[in-house]
């Protein structure tokens, strides 16, 4: 990484050159000069990050008016104990921090604050203007998406009349009902058609490949799940080292500078919880940063409630199901639901499938409408998921995801044209499925 720096304090300058000592890290430490600017020394496109320390507010202003011209979208720390006296339009793209906030919390954290700031300004400019705006949630809406939806809202400061949240489905798993219900949520049914009266349009949590009604061009994508590249998208950010989107809606949020109300935390807070298992899988850093930050701003009451819904019958039906169609080989527990009303029982029952004993993965499929759905799960320290699901049955069907989770959605039409398997007959689409699943968990590819 190559970082320039404009530093008037000694212990700041030492702090620094500590900090980014090796580790391939390039740093260039910049001065005032007679009749120039520091920020006139940044190469064009050859900067990562450029952080300018002073108390002098007229001499930061001159710096960061330099950079604003040149148009370069350089990540940009400004550290002062003079804050309140930056004009406003350069906080719009540099993060400011004071030097007591620094040394009390993570120095990489205010350098990824840095970077989402940039975004930030580019999807707020592009925004600007619009009269009405759609923030498309999955087709089953889940936690995470629920919560980043209501953040995305905040950070382009709208309400919920000119910015629906919009599903071209329901919410249907019993928590995610709980959590809509008792976090007053609502969630507005939209058509291929209706979304077209809006301005503009964000998805967020998934990309619109996975939407039942894809709009041929969006105006923001913000997910952490891995990218596709078969949509068109003005913004993108795609962060799939990240365990939940709510992470990425925290950092935002924390660029505004605009206060997380209860019932937002809370909504956020559940949707990391429920998108990581706790913290257990797919996480990084900024997962437990956002985590640390939202977890006193909760209510732990209504998440109690959420997270311990009444269950329907038709989840007793498929726990029934699921522990009596259970088939344990090679440490894979197999398990078919047959027909299932909803296909968010699915991965219920994947999750809870890797409580048998001496499993180290599940796999759990269904049919749902026309598709035969599977969802596969796994400790962790295996091959990853995703990318045995996608050698399965990628030439069939969609299948992809993380490490730890992934699905695959196969239409019934093509098992029957290119299995030559009636898709009425299921124990035979099971045993296909168990066949293909075991040679591509095993294969040396």
């Amino acid at each position: 990484m190559k970082s320039v720096f404009y530093v008037e304090d000694d212990f700041v300058a030492r702090l620094l050159k500590q900090y980014f000592l090796g580790n391939g890290n390039h740093t260039f430490f910049v001065k005032r000069s007679a009749n120039g600017n520091p920020g006139s020394q940044i190469e064009a496109n050859a900067v990562d990050l450029f952080l300018a320390q002073s108390d002098d507010p007229d001499w930061l202003s001159r710096i960061l008016e330099n950079i604003c011209q040149q148009g370069r979208r350089v990540p940009t720390i400004v550290l002062t104990s003079q804050s309140e006296r930056i004009p406003e339009k350069y906080k719009s793209f540099a993060h400011i921090v004071s030097l007591p906030e620094l040394l009390e919390s993570n120095l990489r954290w205010h350098i990824r604050l840095a970077r989402t700031m940039r975004i930030l300004e580019e999807v707020r400019t592009h925004f600007d203007g619009a009269e009405s705006v759609l923030i498309l949630l999955q087709d089953d809406p889940d936690p995470d998406a629920i919560a980043s939806g209501l953040a995305l809202r905040q950070v382009l400061g709208r309400n919920k009349q000119t910015t629906p949240l919009g599903s071209f489905g329901r919410v249907t798993r019993p928590e995610n009902i709980a959590m809509v219900k008792l976090l007053e949520i609502d969630i507005e049914k939209v058509t291929k058609n209706t979304v077209k009266n809006f301005d503009r349009i964000a998805v967020v949590d998934l990309q619109p490949p996975h939407l039942s009604n894809p709009p041929a061009m969006v105006d923001l994508v913000i997910d952490h799940h891995p990218e596709q590249f078969n949509y068109a998208s003005h913004i993108k950010d795609i962060r799939q080292s990240y365990g939940a989107t709510s992470t990425i809606l925290t950092e935002y949020l924390l660029c505004t500078n605009s206060s997380i109300g209860t019932r937002l935390a809370t909504a956020m807070l559940y949707g990391i919880k429920s998108d990581t298992f706790a913290l257990s899988r797919e996480v990084n850093e900024w997962d437990v940063q956002a985590f640390s930050y939202l977890y006193p701003l909760a209510n732990h009451n209504l998440l109690r409630r959420i997270e311990r819904p009444e269950l329907p019958p038709a989840a007793l039906d498929a726990l029934s199901v699921a522990l009596k169609n259970r088939r344990l080989i090679d440490k894979v527990a197999f398990v078919n639901l047959g027909r299932v009303e909803r296909d968010d029982l699915i991965p219920q029952m994947a999750d809870f499938s890797l409580s048998f004993e001496g499993v180290e993965w599940g796999v759990v499929s269904g049919v749902y409408e026309s598709n035969y759905i599977i969802s596969v799960r796994n400790v962790g320290y295996v091959r990853a998921a995703g990318r045995v699901l996608k050698e399965a049955f990628g030439d069939i069907g969609s299948a992809g995801g993380h490490s730890s989770m992934a699905k695959a959605i196969i239409p019934l039409a093509k098992i029957h044209r290119e299995w030559d398997i009636d898709p009425r007959n299921i124990r035979a689409m099971d045993r296909k499925v168990q066949q293909l699943f075991l040679k591509a968990l095993h294969s040396t590819k």
